[in-house]
């Protein structure tokens, strides 16, 4: 350890040495001066001021060499100062809290020395150089060893230079809550410097808002000097125009700082002090300026107050058009439409529950965003449909399109239709994603299943959209709204019908998951009720757009023909016609144009009536007779034996048919068989009719033909076990007899259980010359009578059989006789079968009936087509000959007591003719 006498001596030579070379100083002692000045500084107080004007000098070299020189490694002078700071800062920086109450003050004083000096030189320049850097991390350091008087005496002495701003704002960071309120004191230009560079310090900003807001309410505090205060919101205003930082914390969360209270306030002190000098520059202009850089919750709040103060709706509707006019320049980026454009859905919102200005002021600012964003846009049209209850938002909907898509683009401006064009793939798209939302809102849980709060006349979201398009596709149709003359609803629609199908076709099906305490849950018929409705109002015919793409076609007639057989299970009346009448429009609609909508519609009603819905027209499933049990080891030859001594031969129809069950005699009867055939006049099967006629309607009766023709091939199809024997002509008796009575016996079974074709075939029948395409049928029948009449000669059966066999002949003689399938006079034949034994009728039904139509195959080419398109078979050119018909008149004049009424009717005109 160094003593006493030998330290005093060392410091000694120090101080010489430091002296010395003081007034010799270059670069290269710099470095040995400088470690000499802090051993200085550390041992012998005295030399401190000598010390730091040495230090400052060495600072001042360093800054000129760093700010001219950009490569100074190579230049040894330069090296010489700058090695001398980078010595100095650490040193100064750890002397302790005894240095901070000097040091700092040093600092700040050769910092505003610095900064006067280099006044030309730009702060950014300035900042970025090592010496400078190294000086601000000094003062910092020590301005945080200090107490809170000795700082706020620091900063104020800063703040008194307006050459260092940019220093106070960098130092300021350690000390926010310090230099934000004393910035403020400033003037304006000065302020702006300072809370500027604080503004790059995240942290600092929360102090910038406490101490504006405290200036801003202790401005409109109410006390004894008013006259002190009434300069502080203009200066707070004009402050606000020059820093974003100051805008900032006024404007964040403005409805906490603005109360309705405050805002009383505040409209009376601007009320008494306008007329004054420091208020000139708070014009409107000026505030609208200012609002162009403010949040959107700004704007929300004037449009709360501009209802019941003037001259917030004369601001707003100046903002507005300001708004508008900077929107004509695409390169101008506005902060009041961007932070709209982030807070789209509080917009939104307001839009939906707000007063009538409100709804108007903020579909121009949607407009505007919409226009810059079509993102945006898209989302606007997708939420107004999903969620607007009533006909002013849609209306405020309609004006958000036409102005977005209509604005600045000039009347005569050829980009025009390639402008209307592209937004109108934006509409088509918001619509898409309207659908989509609608249909996944329904399957989230909602609130108010779980607590029991469901309104009765709930609706469904996907029920809202459909009510939407529908209020929308009304007005577009109805021509008297300017803005929906291009239709861009009707349109974005129609590219939408694939979806809209599917979604019809998704909530008619009975299979649809109903998650519990969702809108699925509820009942989906109204939802289908729209749904339709929507497809019923969109022009799919071709006329006013590209028609439909067959996909969407083939989609629609599906998801039609779903809610059409939905309608028929439906209890209430009304509401069941309603919804049939709505599908039947649709399906004459697509039928009319398409043949392939028809084939697949007449395609899709058939299979559905007959086979999955048969039970809504009454139709019975052909179910096996019950009858004992039978040992299963008796040969097929031996119980055909027990009907007759000879042994049948195979394919034989004795040894598959007669009027019993083999082995077991004579069938016992039933007490369901009188009602096996079911009715064809019932309210579902008409309805069914109706749709089917509907897919045939056309210009002329072309179509009628061409779908009832279509109607019998299908019938043929949907009964026939195979496309064996389904051709027109009729072979001989015996050839049913031995071959295909097995056939005609299922055939039979299947159409008589099945009402939707027998009602079907009498619709053929009407539209002629469709029925002889279903000639496989009608022999299937009339086969099956002829061997069943006549197996009941053999087995007296009881008089239920024979009742059910004569309807079966009067409903077969009656479609044959509509469809001018049997001329005069067989076509009277439907007259006489009441009165005619069973033998009588198998003689008619073989010698009439059967022999005719062999020799005469039921063809069209027997009909002749009028002018207008009507198919008729002429009687004059078709009249059997007697071999057909003196049956007839045998079995007439035998019975001429009972039956001569016919007779002249029958022959007596004939007879003339020949």
């Amino acid at each position: 350890m160094m003593n006493p006498q030998s330290k005093s001596t060392a410091l000694s030579v120090d101080l010489n040495n430091f002296i010395y070379g003081v007034s010799r100083r270059n670069a290269q002692n710099a470095p040995e001066l400088t470690r000499t000045g802090l051993n200085l500084l550390k041992n012998f107080p005295a030399a401190r001021d000598a010390v730091l004007e040495y230090f400052a000098m060495v600072f001042h070299d360093a800054v000129t060499v760093s700010i001219s020189q950009t490569d100074y490694e190579a230049d040894l002078a330069a090296n010489g100062a700058l090695e001398s700071v980078s010595i100095i800062g650490p040193e100064l920086c750890n002397l302790g809290q005894s240095w901070a109450p000097f040091i700092a003050p040093w600092c700040i004083s050769l910092i505003m020395d610095i900064a006067t000096k280099k006044a030309n030189i730009p702060n950014t320049t300035l900042q970025s150089a090592d010496p400078v850097r190294i000086l601000l991390d000094i003062t910092t350091q020590n301005l945080t060893l200090l107490n809170s008087e000795e700082r706020a005496k620091c900063i104020d002495m800063m703040l008194g230079s307006w050459a260092c701003s940019w220093a106070v704002g960098w130092v300021g960071r350690a000390e926010p809550a310090l230099v934000a309120p004393r910035a403020l004191q400033l003037g304006a230009d000065a302020a702006r410097a300072v809370l500027a560079h604080l503004a790059h310090h995240p942290p600092a900003t929360h102090h910038v808002r406490v101490a504006v807001l405290d200036l801003f309410h202790e401005a409109l505090r109410e006390d004894s000097k008013p006259e002190k205060k009434r300069d502080v919101i203009p200066y707070l205003l004009n402050l606000a125009s020059k820093s974003d930082i100051v805008l900032k914390a006024l404007t964040q969360d403005i409805e906490q700082t603005l109360t309705d209270e405050v805002m009383e306030r505040l409209c009376s002190l601007c009320a008494s002090q306008r007329s004054s000098a420091s208020w000139a520059d708070t014009s409107a202009g000026a505030l609208v300026a200012l609002l162009l850089r403010a949040d959107v919750r700004c704007l929300l709040l004037l449009l709360r107050h501009a209802l019941s103060n003037l001259f917030c709706r004369q601001l707003l509707e100046y903002l507005l058009q300001k708004l508008e006019f900077e929107c004509l320049f695409h390169d101008k980026n506005i902060p009041l439409l961007t932070s709209a454009a982030e807070e789209i859905n509080i917009v939104r919102d307001k839009l939906l529950d707000g007063n009538q200005l409100e709804k108007y002021s903020l579909a121009r600012i949607l407009i505007l965003v919409s226009y810059n964003l079509p993102s945006e846009f898209v989302s606007t049209i997708s939420y107004l449909l999903q969620y607007s209850r009533d006909d002013s938002t849609l209306a405020l909907l309609v004006r958000i399109i036409s102005g977005t898509i209509t604005m600045h683009v000039p009347n005569d401006s050829p980009d025009i239709s390639m402008d209307t064009e592209r937004y109108q793939n934006f509409v088509k798209t918001g619509v898409e994603y309207a659908l989509r939302d609608a249909m996944l809102s329904d399957t989230e849980i909602k609130m108010c299943f779980l607590d029991g709060s469901v309104p009765k006349d709930q609706k469904t979201y996907l029920h809202h959209f459909c009510l939407n398009i529908i209020k929308l596709l009304r007005w577009e149709n109805s021509n008297r709204v300017p803005h929906l003359r291009t239709r861009p609803i009707g349109r974005a629609v129609e590219a939408n019908l694939y979806r809209i199908g599917g979604a019809l076709q998704e909530y008619t099906s009975l299979m649809r998951i109903r998650k519990e305490g969702t809108m699925a849950y509820l009942d989906e018929m109204p939802t289908c009720h729209a749904l339709a409705e929507v497809l019923d109002r969109v022009d799919m015919t071709g006329t006013k757009a590209p028609p439909p793409s067959v996909e969407v076609i083939l989609k629609v007639v599906q998801a039609t023909v779903k809610y059409f057989f939905r309608c028929l299970h439906l209890k209430e009346t009304m509401e069941k016609l309603r919804g049939v009448a709505t599908a039947c429009r649709l399906l004459r609609k697509l039928c009319v144009q398409s043949k392939l909508a028809r084939a697949a519609a007449l395609r899709e009603l058939l299979e559905s009536a007959m086979f999955r819905d048969d039970a809504a027209f009454g139709s019975r499933p052909i179910q096996p007779a019950h009858y004992d049990h039978h040992p299963h080891n008796d040969l097929l030859i031996h119980l055909n034996q027990k009907h007759g001594p000879i042994t049948q031969l195979t394919q034989s129809h004795t040894s598959v048919f007669h009027a019993g069950i083999i082995g077991k005699g004579v069938r016992k009867p039933n007490a369901s068989d009188s009602n096996d055939i079911p009715p064809i006049l019932t309210t579902n099967n008409e309805l069914l009719m109706g749709a089917l006629t509907s897919c045939m309607v056309s210009d002329g009766n072309s179509g009628l033909v061409e779908g009832a023709t279509s109607v019998s091939l299908l019938l043929v199809e949907l009964v026939s076990p195979d496309v064996m024997y389904n051709g027109l002509p009729w072979p001989d008796e015996d050839f049913t007899k031995q071959v295909s009575i097995e056939r005609e016996l299922y055939m039979r079974g299947a159409l008589e259980s099945c009402a939707v074709a027998r009602a079907a075939l009498r619709r053929a029948a009407a539209a002629r010359p469709a029925l002889c395409l279903a000639s496989a049928l009608l022999r299937a029948t009339a086969a099956t009578l002829l061997h069943r009449l006549r197996a009941y000669l053999d087995r007296h059966t009881q008089s239920a059989e024979m009742a059910k066999e004569r309807a079966a002949l009067t409903e077969l003689l009656s479609t044959m006789t509509l469809g001018q399938l049997l001329p005069h006079p067989l076509s009277h034949m439907l007259e006489l079968a009441p009165e005619l034994t069973a033998s009588e009728i198998v003689q008619v039904l073989r010698d009439c009936l059967w022999n005719y139509t062999r020799d005469h195959v039921p063809s069209p080419a027997l009909f002749t087509c009028d002018s207008t398109g009507l198919h008729w078979r002429d009687p004059s050119t078709c009249k059997p000959p007697a071999t057909y018909t003196d049956t007839l008149r045998l079995i007439i004049q035998k019975r001429i007591s009972k039956l001569g009424h016919l007779y002249p009717i029958m022959f007596l005109n004939l007879e003339k003719e020949n």
